[in-house]
């Protein structure tokens, strides 16, 4: 009875001990301190922590958070905590880019070299091809509304302009999300290449400089790797110039076009019989070297010390706009990188550290293709098989005033003050009940209503698609989302460090379990 009594006191002490030590983990994290890491690393000087800046604001920030890690007296996860990533830069070549109208005997009836592409090859494409005229490219599911009914867009070059009835009718302006169901109507539909240009009655090309800021910054590939998969259509943004040149032959200049459609509800589209058109668009191609910055607490358990549980964040943006403005993603994604610094500390403080190891990796090249994660999923600190899950932080430290509504669009899904989204893929149904256990410990909601929609858009996906069991967690979605609007001034830095707390609970949990989580619904590729 007494050694009965002994036992239960020491577990009690232990048990004590434990949840005293996490409680002076989780003081670490703290708004100040997030505060403090986050002017720096979303401040002005970084110009928007993109490649190719004046500023090398990329590198710096790379090399603070090597300094931060150092400090923390985290180990080395790469050569001096750097993991170099060799990429291959693919930028549009304007001054050799152009699109050609051509008559009878290949003569050149118009010129033009202010066109950009967005996507496609990596290398040089030329498109040879007739041209149709489709009005916005639009199809409306309600009133069967439809600019292609009737015209076979197959093997055709197909001209549209932005927005659609409905949003001229209402005065509002177009969002990506419209010109890409464009995009994908012409692909479904077998055309070569699909030409957006402003509509007349539109006075804002916010929009269209916007998409050739992203465009024209070019992309990035890893070294080696197999050619990706590129979109079987070209996307092409033009002006009205060339539009109402392609329009001619109607008799009508492209306002008088949208004119009609707007009063009498109908579609306007026509072949182009007068010519055809070629697209050539060339590409510059050069090496990069870019970094992952890879920091580890060693676990305390001989053996499971070498399973580990990993953390993710993506430190690049966007960097600077034309005119001079800065991207300076506050949220996008400084909040998860300055939180992973936060965690990191957190997990530094224990006396006794986790039984298996945590990893760190702040991860390169996000906005290029997730490109920084997919080398790091092929070149990994320790081997994947012995890799428990991936805690992903991306867009963690903004609040609306309140919760959005049930159904709400993408753009709208910021979260309340106790919203919480994770995207997991759902592969392990003990990762998910832990991680609703913390989350009622700390109040917060969670949410996957991100899931669907974004499990292959941030750098989780490359452990998922290995397998591995993935927490991505964010806000959500806001107006300020990849523009030069996501600013400090609106960060809630209470609601991210909540969130940080919630992943070092997670991750603590998780990596001092005796027996490694189950995956019980492993992904198919």
């Amino acid at each position: 009875m007494i050694k009965t009594r002994m036992i239960l006191t020491l577990l009690l002490v232990l048990a004590a001990t434990t949840l005293y030590a996490q409680k002076r983990a989780l003081e670490t994290i703290n708004e100040s301190d997030l505060k403090a890491h986050l002017e720096f690393v979303a401040g002005d000087l970084m110009q928007g922590r993109d490649f190719f800046t004046d500023i090398p604001g990329l590198e710096i920030t790379a090399d603070y958070l090597k300094a931060q890690s150092m400090k923390m007296g985290l180990k080395p996860g790469g050569e001096s905590y750097f993991q170099s990533v060799a990429m291959i830069s693919s930028v549009p070549d304007q001054d050799n880019s152009y699109f050609e109208l051509k008559g009878e005997g290949d003569s050149v009836l118009y010129h033009d070299n202010t066109i950009f592409s967005l996507g496609g090859p990596s290398g040089n494409d030329t498109v040879h091809a007739e041209l149709v005229f489709a009005g916005y490219g639009w199809y409306d599911d309600k009133t069967k509304y439809n600019d292609t009914e009737g015209i076979d867009i197959k093997d055709k070059i197909v001209v549209v302009m932005t927005r659609n009835p409905e949003l001229v009718k209402e005065g509002k302006q177009t969002d990506t999300n419209v010109e890409m169901r464009k995009m994908q109507k012409a692909l479904m539909g077998g055309a070569k290449a699909l030409v957006i240009v402003p509509d007349p009655k539109n006075p804002d090309d916010n929009f269209v400089e916007s998409i050739r800021k992203y465009a024209t910054g070019g992309s990035l590939s890893l070294e080696g790797a197999k050619s990706r998969r590129t979109m079987p259509i070209r996307l092409v943004f033009g002006n009205l110039e060339l539009a109402n040149m392609i329009v001619r032959e109607s008799g009508k200049t492209m306002a008088q076009l949208q004119q009609e459609i707007q009063e009498s509800g109908q579609p306007k589209s026509f072949v182009v019989e007068s010519c055809s058109a070629k697209l050539q668009l060339v590409k510059k191609t050069s090496k990069i070297e870019g970094k992952n910055i890879i920091a580890v607490v060693e676990g305390s358990d001989p053996i499971l010390k070498n399973e580990c549980v990993v953390y993710t964040a993506h430190y690049d943006h966007l960097g600077m706009q034309g005119e001079g403005e800065i991207f300076n993603g506050a949220d996008d994604n400084g909040t998860g990188t300055v939180a992973l610094l936060e965690i990191a500390e957190a997990f530094q403080s224990l006396k006794k550290k986790p039984r298996r190891s945590i990893v760190f990796a702040w991860v390169t090249a996000e906005e290029k293709g997730l490109i920084g994660s997919d080398y790091y999923s092929q070149n990994p600190v320790f081997p994947l098989e012995n890799t428990l899950a991936d805690i992903n932080l991306d867009m963690v430290g903004r609040s609306a005033e309140k919760e959005p509504e049930e159904g709400a669009e993408l753009e709208k899904s910021l979260a309340g003050p106790n919203g919480l989204y994770i995207v997991s893929g759902k592969q392990s149904s003990e990762l998910i009940e832990l991680s609703e256990k913390v989350c009622g410990e700390l109040g917060l909601e969670p949410s996957d209503e991100l899931s669907d929609a974004f499990l292959s858009r941030s750098d989780y996906f490359h452990f998922y698609k290995n397998g591995i069991p993935v927490l991505g967690l964010s806000t959500g979605l806001h107006e300020d989302y990849h523009k030069v609007s996501d600013e400090l001034d609106k960060i809630d830095y209470t609601k991210m460090k909540r969130v940080a707390q919630y992943a070092f609970l997670v991750g603590e949990k998780v990596a001092n379990q005796k027996k490694r989580i189950v995956v019980d619904k492993p992904a198919v590729e």
